[in-house]
């Protein structure tokens, strides 16, 4: 139910928002400026996980294949074409007479180093389950490489068409990732011109780029992309003409910034689903979570239409997802999914600050337990509404691991966590 909203300036928006490649641009100097909230730790796509980072990386650097975003076709990017030899060998012809903005000539050796490189651990890409599929690389001509994957691996093409870029083999052994992040060098449609480390990378029309590329050519002729954590700084700056285009805007600051003339909202769907996971393991903390009634009376406390309507904003859904043990589970009363609650025995975090059992004698198989871990990486607001709804109906005491019980009742302590394979 993720849902992210724009924020334009009306001469840029227009254009902008009808093509997905930032094709067209509204102003004199046919320039789009905008400004993002995280700054990406490197702009080296192995090295950074981040929103940000995939939109810079699709704007500065190509792969070998393209899906087209409509249609769903796989078509070659920076490859001709492509074939199976067997299960775990896949053969790529490369295109001819493409160059990195260094003036490198784009060619096998680069395809060979990049997929090396990042498949090998020592390297230490960011997200590993990108590349850790991919055994080696080999030369078979100037034009044509072999990829080697660990094992069979069908989706191997879909990585390729997305986080797989390739970076010029003369320059990235030279200057390695921290040099890529400095000084970015790829094939695609922009090229960087500038990059302040933690403050904004600026990037100007590839004016070289190859015509035979699945990927929209640009029309826009300079971007500049600017970090700005704080969100009250990113919309003044729109305000006052510094900024053309803010996005994931919060849906409050959204709704009042729509009374302005000047300015646009735009609403749409994201890939980002907000969900609740439930540890249901053997060795899980919480044996009471693998009795079915637990899982639904929890799943009934939550209102999620509300969350959608007041948190997420105008134009996102919930998404009905049964538990494979029960049907489709939705929003109760509060009272009723107390009752359920006490019925199976979940665990109240009574007025004396001590765990109040109200049922485990009469259901022993739903175990004993200490109280509930939440632990979010982000939407934050959502998971604050969500701990609400379950105090509405008696399921309490929700703090992170290994956290003392400090926090007043009716408002636990959250613990904001970063996965494995990932940055905040």
């Amino acid at each position: 139910m993720a849902l992210r909203n724009l924020l334009c300036a009306a001469a840029a928006c227009a254009g902008l928002l009808a093509a997905p490649a930032l094709s067209l641009a509204a102003k004199k100097d046919n320039s789009i400026r905008f400004a993002v909230e995280q700054a990406p730790e490197s702009i080296d796509p192995y090295f950074n996980n981040v929103r940000i980072g995939v939109i810079i990386g699709q704007h500065v650097w190509d792969t070998l294949i393209y899906r087209d975003p409509k249609s769903g076709e796989y078509k070659g990017q920076l490859a001709q074409s492509w074939k199976w030899l067997d299960d775990r060998a896949l053969e790529v012809d490369l295109k001819r007479g493409i160059r990195f903005h260094n003036g490198e000539e784009f060619n096998a050796d680069d395809v060979v180093y990049t997929l090396n490189f990042v498949a090998d651990p020592q390297n230490k890409v960011v997200t590993q389950s990108n590349v850790n599929w991919i055994e080696k690389a080999e030369k078979v001509d100037s034009h044509k490489v072999r990829i080697r994957t660990r094992r069979p691996f069908p989706a191997a093409i879909e990585y390729l068409s997305g986080p797989v870029v390739i970076h010029p083999s003369e320059y990235y052994q030279k200057v390695g990732p921290q040099g890529m992040n400095t000084a970015p060098v790829g094939t695609g449609p922009f090229r960087v011109v500038e990059h302040s480390i933690g403050k904004y990378v600026r990037l100007e029309r590839n004016k070289d780029y190859f015509k035979e590329s699945p990927k929209q050519a640009p029309r826009v002729d300079r971007l500049e992309m600017r970090f700005i954590p704080d969100r009250q700084t990113q919309a003044a700056e729109m305000l006052a003409g510094g900024l053309d285009i803010i996005m994931g805007t919060p849906t409050d600051q959204a709704r009042q910034m729509k009374a302005m003339p000047n300015l646009q909202v735009k609403s749409g769907e994201t890939m980002r689903i907000v969900f609740l996971g439930m540890n249901t393991l053997e060795n899980g903390p919480l044996p009471a979570l693998r009795d079915i009634r637990v899982r639904e009376a929890i799943g009934r406390s939550i209102d999620r239409d509300t969350m959608v309507r007041q948190l997420v904003g105008e134009g996102a859904r919930v998404l009905n997802v049964r538990d494979k043990q029960a049907a489709y589970i939705r929003y109760d009363a509060p009272a009723r999914t107390s009752a359920q609650v006490r019925q199976v025995g979940l665990f109240v975090f009574g007025d004396d600050k001590k765990d109040v059992d109200v049922g485990a004698r009469e259901q022993p198989d739903v175990g004993n337990s200490n109280g509930y871990n939440v632990v979010t990486w982000r939407e934050g607001d959502i998971v604050y509404q969500l701990v609400t709804d379950l105090e509405e109906a008696d399921i309490r005491d929700l703090l992170p691991p290994e956290t003392p019980r400090t926090a007043p009742l009716g408002r636990p302590v959250l613990e904001e966590a970063t996965p494995a394979g990932f940055q905040r």
